[in-house]
């Protein structure tokens, strides 16, 4: 695909804002049109720019982002695809998001690999796309039709085994923020302070601290200080295992 993705950011956070866009642009394959922090906003960037894909927040200070999708689904021209981010986990928005057609729906927080993975999938759904449209027959049969929908379906765990039974964590710990501060750890082998770590996967940083800390007396981290010009050495934390 030579064309760059033309993409929108719909988020209140503005710091995460900016890290999702640095994703796009060092991804290569998108450009970002426009960043916007409220729903309404975001929908007048929708209309005035016609992105091609919109990472869309659910909590936003003004409207739902699912209101967001739906009018998005609604404004004439060619549809907009959307891919959720956000740290919303309830039933009834989940199952509100899927019904208004989105591609991916990711649960802050998450290491960046995820993020990666879903930007990839979505530019080979475009190159899909293209090369059925650039195709002669209008019709499609069931497996390019399945293949096209492959995007927009979460993966799930294949087989019978199931996970090992993970230990009860202090209260105030999650076992999906936990997965995904551990998956950060090991993406930088190099360590990481908590409030890097914060910024990537859009925590509070006293919260990423304390997943580090929890890792460090389960002896599956280990606190390297580094020390700068002045003042106390800054701790960083690597994964060890």
């Amino acid at each position: 695909m030579t064309q760059l993705i033309r993409t929108a950011v719909i988020d209140d956070d503005r710091e995460v804002a900016g890290v999702h866009t640095g994703f796009l642009l060092a991804h290569g394959g998108f450009e970002v049109v426009g960043v916007a922090y409220t729903g309404a906003d975001g929908l007048e960037l929708i209309a005035a720019q016609r992105p091609e894909l919109v990472l869309l927040d659910i909590h936003l200070p003004d409207v739902s982002g699912i209101e967001v999708l739906r009018a998005a689904r609604n404004l004439p021209g060619d549809p907009v695809d959307i891919i959720a981010i956000t740290a919303a986990r309830e039933l009834e928005t989940v199952r509100a998001a899927m019904a208004g057609g989105v591609l991916h729906y990711l649960v802050k927080p998450f290491n960046s690999k995820v993020l990666l993975e879903r930007l990839d999938q979505y530019v080979a759904h475009r190159l899909s796309i293209l090369e059925h449209s650039a195709g002669n027959s209008p019709a499609l049969d069931q497996a390019v039709i399945d293949r096209l929908l492959g995007p927009a379906r979460e993966r799930r765990p294949t087989g019978g085994i199931s996970k090992p039974q993970q230990p009860v964590l202090p209260k105030g710990l999650s076992g999906p923020t936990l997965e995904a501060v551990i998956g950060d750890l090991k993406s930088n082998p190099a360590g990481s302070s908590a409030s890097e770590m914060a910024l990537r996967l859009g925590l509070a940083r006293v919260s990423a601290r304390r997943y580090l800390e929890y890792l460090v007396a389960q002896e599956q981290a280990k606190i390297t200080p580094k020390y700068g010009a002045a003042g106390r050495p800054e701790k960083r934390y690597a994964w060890t295992g």
